[in-house]
């Protein structure tokens, strides 16, 4: 009676996804389980963590299944267990069950079993055999029996497959459109607690392979609210420890480890290979940190886990000044990966270009930034473009060829801000200052080194600020307040605040992404640096060597933001130019002629490039409006300006 009573139990709460409870009773109920119960209840062991009994049970399942005739139900019980084994890296047992599943459905009709036996197929020649071609044929397939047999879940797996497929093919728009609408199916409750997860984490893969910082960190916050959802189980591991991912990037140091040690003790039950990811995330904080033996620690308990510990543990071997072996290890990666993962090549080689300039090979060191910037060039993220144009910088700089460094340094800057990414920002910045200071531009130099070793000192980066303090020291100090000539722009959204209020503020941030790329892109052209960004990310404050540049940039914006308006909405941008003496201030400016250039730009209008009269005329530019006398706002004198015409100057170079 109380085995009757425990199953009743026990169907109940799983039927409300309470996997512990389901699981407690169900092992009460003992010998009374039927076929049915060994299913729900092995379903339940594997969420709550508990491989070894999930195995067992769904043995026995499979068992009964086979001995009553029911080999659809018997071969979707051996698809599961080969990717129970499969977690646990036993590969031969794994396909020992994909050999029971495939001849069971012999001559069978088209059915979801016979789909998830194409998908799996398609698993194995993507990420073991590296056979693209392949697996975008049994993708094709898994999703055409999905359709057929109105399967979601099969559906969902053919989608996010060949949306992985299309990306690692450089089709990036097409695989991200299919990988998007699996997961749209996905948080909204349409797919079972397994293939959420399942399409949720190989999402994240591919965005965090690409770069493609926005959309990782976007459908996370989605997940975490799913997984909130009954049924999801251990679900927020997973969400966890690729949350923490971000954060790192984004230079949260301590909230990422505090995310990932959380994560782990949800993980290590029942995924090592995440838990091998996680230990890896650790490891690149604590190099960053510059604990080697932390991160030495780390990277080994990673491999231990199944995950390759590159390219960070080949970092880690160049920091302790083991060059060669930092070199061999990578070029290990890199040939491992060959031209099957391009994405993955993508990642180690920036790493290779650090360690074979160490190691004094220049031209291997040009020969492999010029590989990472077609891969870039292929897959066009911002991370992939920073890794190159950094890339390049440090390849510029240690061939002498100077100018080009600071120009592709300064673009890198701009590509690491627009990711959000201030370690790596400010790493560039100290190469901006070890260029300038090799042209003999010590003021910029002193400018760009100041602001790196700020952000590395808030962030904890201790190498990094030993390093950059010996060459602060090199450099001297610069007087407060030197008296400095430049020309000066601040740029500015016209009505910004009824523009959020309308969109809201998703749509909002994406059109200030937009923005602010943009902007930066066309300031590292004309050699701009920013100073600020300004009223909330509603407007920049930067400043130009020559009002050439100055002016050409502004027009440069301009432009550009017009051409974008066929294709979407492209708020009005205002900007001021003004060429005048100030006050250098550290890595700030100050005085009049900052004050004279603010108000300027808040006197143009929407569309406007508005420049005073003594900056149009040292630029040389002639196509403008007739010169004005205007008060500008808290200035006594009336300062006389003239708008220029920046769709008659001719489309920018």
């Amino acid at each position: 009676m109380a085995g009757d009573q425990a199953l009743v139990e026990g169907r109940e709460a799983f039927g409300r996804f309470d996997w512990q409870a389901a699981s407690d009773a169900f092992a009460r109920a003992g010998q009374l389980l039927e076929v049915e119960d060994l299913d729900r209840a092995a379903l339940a062991a594997g969420w709550l963590g508990d491989t070894d009994r999930c195995i067992e049970l769904r043995q026995q399942a499979f068992a009964l299944r086979v001995a009553a005739g029911d080999n659809r139900s018997a071969a979707g019980l051996a698809i599961d267990l080969c990717y129970d084994h499969a977690v646990q890296q036993h590969m031969a047992v794994a396909l020992g069950w994909v050999q029971q599943a495939e001849r069971l459905l012999e001559g069978c009709e088209p059915c979801s079993e016979l789909g998830r036996i194409s998908g799996l197929h398609a698993v194995i020649a993507l990420h073991v055999m590296h056979d693209v071609e392949t697996a975008a044929g049994h993708y094709d397939e898994t999703l055409r029996i999905g359709r057929l047999v109105n399967d979601a879940d099969l559906i969902a797996e053919g989608l996010v497959g060949s949306g992985h497929v299309f990306v690692r093919r450089g089709q990036v728009t097409e695989g991200l459109r299919l990988i998007d609408e699996a997961m749209i199916n996905a948080v909204s409750g349409l797919l079972g607690p397994v293939m959420t997860a399942r399409v949720y984490c190989n999402t994240i893969s591919v965005c965090q392979a690409l770069g493609d910082i926005r959309r990782a960190s976007e459908w996370t916050e989605q997940a975490v609210a799913c997984s909130t959802r009954p049924g999801m189980g251990d679900f927020p591991g997973d969400c966890r420890m690729h949350r923490a991912e971000i954060t790192r990037l984004r230079g949260d140091w301590d909230a990422a480890e505090s995310e990932l040690r959380a994560a782990m003790v949800v993980l290590e039950r029942y995924d090592p290979a995440h838990v091998g990811q996680a230990q890896y995330e650790l490891g690149e904080i604590e190099l960053r940190r510059g604990d080697l033996a932390a991160a030495a620690g780390a990277f080994e308990r990673a491999a231990g886990c199944g995950k390759n510990p590159q390219p960070g543990l080949a970092m880690l071997r160049l920091a302790e000044g083991d060059d060669g072996k930092a070199l061999a290890l990578l070029r290990v990666a890199v040939d491992d990966a060959g031209d099957r993962d391009p994405l993955l090549v993508g990642q180690l080689l920036p790493a290779m270009v650090e360690v074979l300039l160490a190691c004094g090979d220049v031209e291997g060191a040009r020969q492999a930034a010029e590989r990472l910037a077609d891969i870039a060039g292929v897959y066009k993220t911002v991370l992939l473009e920073a890794r190159a144009t950094y890339s390049r910088a440090r390849v510029c700089l240690a061939s002498g060829a100077t100018e080009d460094a600071l120009i592709a340094a300064r673009t890198a800057i701009n590509l690491w801000r627009d990711a959000g990414a201030p370690y790596e920002a400010a790493q560039t910045q100290q190469l901006l200052a070890e260029s300038a200071a090799r042209r003999g531009d010590r003021e910029l130099a002193i400018i760009e080194l100041d602001a790196a070793l700020a952000v590395f000192r808030h962030l904890g980066a201790r190498r990094d600020v030993e390093a950059a303090a010996i060459l602060r020291d090199r450099l001297g100090d610069l007087a407060v307040g030197h008296q400095v000539r430049r020309t000066f722009m601040f740029t500015d959204i016209v009505d910004s605040t009824p523009l959020v209020a309308e969109m809201g503020d998703e749509r909002w941030t994406m059109v200030l992404r937009t923005h602010d790329r943009t902007i930066r892109d066309l300031l590292a052209r004309h050699r701009g640096t920013e100073v600020k960004q300004r009223g909330g990310g509603d407007g920049f404050f930067a400043v130009f060597e020559s009002a050439s540049e100055g002016v050409a940039c502004a027009i440069a914006i301009q432009q550009a933001l017009d051409r974008q308006r066929a294709d979407e909405f492209v708020p009005d941008v205002r900007i001021g130019v003004h060429e005048a003496e100030a006050l250098l201030c550290g890595s700030d400016f100050a005085g009049l002629g900052v004050h004279e250039a603010a108000r300027i730009g808040a006197f143009s209008g929407a569309g406007e490039v508005l420049a005073s009269r003594a900056t149009v005329e040292a630029a040389g530019v002639t196509s403008v409006m007739p010169v004005r006398e205007v008060e500008l706002k808290g200035l006594s004198a009336r300062v006389a300006v003239q708008g220029i015409l920046w769709d008659a100057a001719g489309e920018e170079g």
